[in-house]
């Protein structure tokens, strides 16, 4: 039985009626220009305009605020590690000696991260996510990366569905997860035969999309259709980033 990919209602919203395409390229400026920056007042600043963003698009906080945990965790180690290794003015707490240049960089980063995170799910909880891939296609990204991306998205959900099939299987025949020689083998013979049938449902795949006629290229019946509302968009969150990427290269230390 072939299994549907994750789809998740997108509240209405302004957001959720911006072009994707326009919205991609907008959010995609503001990433990089959001990844450039280096001092902490533009991170904030960055990071308070994504967390508006959120508020705008609508988007429950339940579905929000594990993801953003996501990009918190991954700037962890900055935060954790930067202030015991940068030079500078320094506290000291006993033999402890934290930095305090280690300490705004390492909250920099972590502004950074999240305010990354907060564009990118105002991009992926906007819109479908097929949407946003034939948007992708439609600003010239390279076929074969919207693809592999579209792909990769849709076998994830199926792969995981097929290893926790396998995995309940395996605990109704009396199998138990444990720290033993059996049980490493065990696991690492649920996880081959997992690949070994993805690696089957591909080439299965792949011939039947040959069989259709597939030639390489992304075809969709998303309508794209602009207006003044998308361009100005576009253009107020492209003048928001390049103004602090300017304020952080140029602005007082």
């Amino acid at each position: 039985m072939t299994l549907a990919a994750r789809e998740r209602p997108v509240p209405l919203s302004p957001l959720a009626r911006w072009d994707a395409r326009w919205k991609l390229a907008a959010v995609a400026v503001a990433v990089a220009g959001v990844a450039a920056l280096d001092r902490l007042p533009p991170a904030t600043v960055a990071l308070a305009a994504g967390l508006g963003l959120l508020a705008l698009a609508r988007l429950p906080g339940r579905w929000v605020r594990p993801r953003l945990a996501v990009f918190a965790v991954a700037a962890l180690p900055f935060l954790l590690v930067l202030p015991f290794t940068l030079d500078g003015p320094a506290w000291s707490l006993g033999p402890v000696r934290v930095s305090e240049r280690g300490v705004v960089s390492g909250l920099a980063v972590l502004c950074r991260a999240l305010a990354i995170g907060s564009l990118t799910l105002v991009l992926v909880g906007t819109a479908p996510l097929h949407q946003t891939f034939a948007a992708a296609a439609r600003l010239r990204v390279p076929g074969v990366l919207v693809l592999l991306a579209l792909l990769a998205y849709r076998y994830t959900f199926l792969l995981g569905d097929e290893l926790r099939r396998m995995r309940t299987a395996a605990r109704v025949r009396g199998f138990k997860a444990t720290a033993t020689r059996h049980g490493y083998r065990t696991l690492g013979h649920l996880t081959g035969a997992v690949l070994v049938r993805g690696a089957d449902r591909a080439d299965r795949v792949a011939d039947a999309m040959r069989c259709r006629g597939f030639a390489g290229r992304l075809h969709t019946l998303a309508a794209f259709r602009t207006t003044a509302d998308d361009v100005a968009g576009f253009v107020l969150l492209a003048a928001g980033t390049i103004a602090l990427v300017i304020w952080d290269r140029l602005g007082p230390s």
